[in-house]
């Protein structure tokens, strides 16, 4: 059987688009937000990545949570099975054998750094199912220390179904670092009758340090069916809204703030997330950002 550390390590892997469904997951289990929305009583919905978002959350509250007095592997080693593993990346010959293996055409960008040395590699689908467990959520909520909200009890035993598409990682290799485009079509998340998930995204946000009336009225402004929510430490990277060929996105930059003793990203990293026609992008870099929006325009 998995622990909880192994599917969350697993999921991670899975590639930058997957993490919305890593979110999804997280929320169920009361600990960050699902990209997510309520349902009808009578039909399973999905949902798919088509715009990204960001939460500025206070890095007290964040540390608060990472400190919580909970072996998370006990609590929740029985609620996950990973139906199918995405295995690693594996490098291949060329953009053709990745499209050939991934299943759909491959971006390429036309304006790639000079003198790059490009490696391209394919991880394969995945898929997941996770048991909410109605009792141990509460308890985690109460160790959180959100003592005003309980758990329908109809969420108990419900199954929600991850499904992560192959992804296609184009990485430049350069004198000073790396520069990586990462391509997948959306995962997708199947979501049972009857729960209402925008409650909990309403909870998530409580977990996440904001007041009852805060997380109403935020949780009121998201269209759940196709937001990727991404909380961010108020103190850990500057957030920009900008358009990659038409479409909505995000730039983070990292200042190199630490969590838990380390960051995700060095400072001066940047990553650039932004969906289009059913596909999701990351790329990231040590690099001037209005280049790295440029090359991002150019990917076609």
């Amino acid at each position: 059987m998995q622990t909880q550390k192994t599917w969350r390590q697993n999921l991670m892997r899975w590639s930058p688009a997957f993490l919305a469904a890593a979110i999804l997951l997280a929320l169920v289990l009361v600990v960050s937000l699902p990209p997510t929305r309520a349902l009808a009583q009578d039909f399973l919905d999905l949902f798919r990545v088509k715009k990204f978002a960001t939460i500025t959350i206070d890095p007290a509250r964040m540390k608060q949570l990472d400190n919580l007095n909970v072996d998370t592997e006990k609590l929740f080693a029985d609620n996950v099975q990973m139906l199918q593993e995405p295995g690693k990346p594996v490098q291949v010959a060329s953009v053709e054998e990745a499209a050939q293996r991934a299943g759909f055409d491959v971006a390429v960008p036309s304006q790639a750094p000079q003198g790059a040395k490009l490696q391209v590699s394919v991880q394969g689908q995945g898929a997941a199912v996770i048991t909410a467990n109605v009792a141990k959520t509460q308890e985690l909520l109460e160790l959180a220390g959100v003592n005003d909200v309980k758990i329908s009890a109809q969420l108990d035993g419900a199954q929600i179904t991850i499904r992560k598409p192959a992804a296609v990682i184009l990485t430049y290799k350069l004198k000073n670092g790396n520069l990586s485009l990462m391509q997948s079509p959306s995962p997708e998340i199947e979501l049972p009758p009857g729960v209402e998930l925008k409650q909990l995204g309403e909870i998530g946000l409580r977990v996440l340090g904001l007041s009852a009336d805060e997380a109403r009225d935020f949780a009121n402004k998201v269209d759940w069916s196709s937001t990727f929510l991404i909380p961010i430490p108020a103190n850990a990277a500057e957030v920009r809204q900008v358009t990659v060929n038409g479409a909505d996105g995000l730039m983070l930059t990292s200042n190199g703030a630490a969590r838990n003793g380390r960051s995700l990203y060095a400072k001066g990293d940047s990553v650039l997330l932004w969906a289009n026609n059913g596909m999701v992008y990351a790329m990231q870099g040590n690099t001037n950002v209005v280049d790295l929006l440029e090359m991002a325009n150019s990917v076609q």
